[in-house]
């Protein structure tokens, strides 16, 4: 046998009166009608059934008849059990539409205000036996297909609703904490100068590298590369890689210097770029390979280099820009990894971060540009695949990773939930990048 727990609610013109029901007690047909009344004769009905797949058929003119009776008797119900419901029900007196509803204070379910006539279709007992608490927070009755059009035909019925999702127009935010955090982002052109004489102190130590790893450059055929040996040798693709170089360098330092923030870029520019040079001088000095272009010219190696011989060489290169348009890069060695894969990269990677974002043309055409400078680099065998692999991936990844601390206020300070704290690098970002607080803004 089902068990049906129920509280039935009836209003009179001056006091309210409620009907808990408690299980093993069957109610009687007008204990089922389950409404509640006020002067106008609108009732309201909340009904928790726990019987699954059960209803009890009763003709609505049955219930209407016996509640009527019920009224000018002055009949209340009352229950024995210590099983109640302790439930208030705000009604709201007058005169009502059939479609109004009513919200209970002391719990999430909600009824409808209609006539016994018109709860007939609506009250469905529903089965919680397996539900548990899912129903707690879903009111017991669904609104009816009838309320949704008059409340979206007949403006005047909007509030008749108050369960309904009210939409509210916000007013737009301003920007005045964007403007705000824009004005706090200091130049700080002190660092900025210290980041440049990193970035100085880091190219002369690749020059200083070539120029003691030119006396070790081997003396063989080039070692075998599977993208070298399947293409054409183009003896000038070397100028134009270099010349697609100067065109990605001036791109991208002409967007920085149109940046709000340039100083920021320019200090964070200069560390990588330093970083990136000293691990060039490193990898090229612990490993020399020999060189993937036969035809090319290198200064004859000397049995005894003196101090100033290296310093001259150091100076010639300096003077040059370390590039072999300018006929002052005469020496070998400076492979592992590729300088011009990494410049080019640098190239693209500030274009895309620091310039408006609407500017995909831009985007692509820096993108090609760094492409082609490299394609044009391996055709001319300026340098192994495995060198300009490396560049990219070395250059692409401190990149990435650099940017990626400096958003993350978090990954600024130490602790077990940041291990990048381990780089040997990571004290002198926090020091340019201490005052710096999230993303710099596109301003220009």
């Amino acid at each position: 046998m089902g068990q049906t727990e129920e509280l039935r609610m009836m209003s009179r013109p001056n006091r309210m009166v409620y009907t808990p029901i408690t299980r093993g007690h069957k109610p009687t047909a007008s204990q089922e009608s389950n409404t509640l009344s006020t002067m106008s004769e609108v009732s309201c009905t909340t009904t928790l059934s726990m019987e699954s797949g059960v209803s009890e058929e009763c003709k609505d003119e049955d219930r209407l008849e016996e509640f009527t009776e019920e009224q000018e008797n002055g009949v209340e119900w009352r229950s024995e059990s210590e099983e109640t419901m302790d439930t208030v029900v705000v009604v709201g007196a007058g005169v009502g539409e059939a479609d109004k509803r009513m919200k209970s204070r002391n719990s999430d379910y909600g009824s409808y205000c209609n006539s016994p006539t018109d709860l007939a279709g609506t009250v469905v007992p529903q089965d919680i036996s397996t539900d548990g608490d899912a129903l707690q927070n879903s009111p017991l009755l669904p609104t009816s297909d009838k309320e949704d059009t008059v409340s979206n035909s007949d403006p005047k019925h909007e509030c008749d609703f108050p369960l309904d999702i009210v939409k509210l127009d916000m007013p737009p935010g301003t920007s005045d904490q964007e403007d705000r955090y824009r004005s706090d982002i200091p130049g700080e052109p002190l660092k900025t100068l210290l980041s440049a004489l990193f970035l100085g102190t880091g190219f002369l130590a690749t020059t200083a590298s070539l120029a003691f790893t030119h006396e070790r450059v081997p003396d063989i055929k080039p070692l075998p590369d599977i993208v070298l040996d399947n293409i054409k040798y183009q003896s000038w693709g070397l100028d134009v890689s270099e010349y697609l170089l100067m065109i990605s360098t001036i791109s991208a330092l002409i967007v920085v210097m149109l940046h709000s923030h340039r100083l920021v870029i320019l200090r964070r520019i200069s560390l990588l770029l330093g970083i990136l040079y000293y691990y060039r001088a490193l990898t090229m000095f612990v490993t020399v390979l020999p060189k993937p272009d036969e035809t090319y010219t290198c200064m004859p190696r000397r049995n005894t280099t003196t101090t100033v011989d290296y310093a001259k060489r150091v100076l010639t290169i300096l003077s040059g820009g370390g590039l072999s348009i300018s006929g002052k890069h005469v020496y070998c060695g400076d492979y592992i990894f590729s300088g011009h894969t990494m410049t080019l990269t640098m190239g693209y990677l500030v274009i895309k971060q620091y310039s408006p974002r609407r500017f995909i043309l831009l985007h692509w055409a820096s993108f090609l540009v760094s492409l082609c400078g490299v394609v044009f680099l391996l055709l001319s065998r300026g340098h192994y695949t495995i060198d300009v692999l490396l560049a990219y991936y070395v250059t692409s990844r401190i990149w990435w990773l650099y940017h990626t601390l400096a958003h993350n206020q978090q990954l600024k300070s130490r602790g077990e939930h940041n291990f990048l704290d381990n780089m040997c690098w990571w004290h002198v970002f926090r020091f340019f990048e201490t005052k710096i607080r999230g993303p710099l803004p596109r301003r220009y």
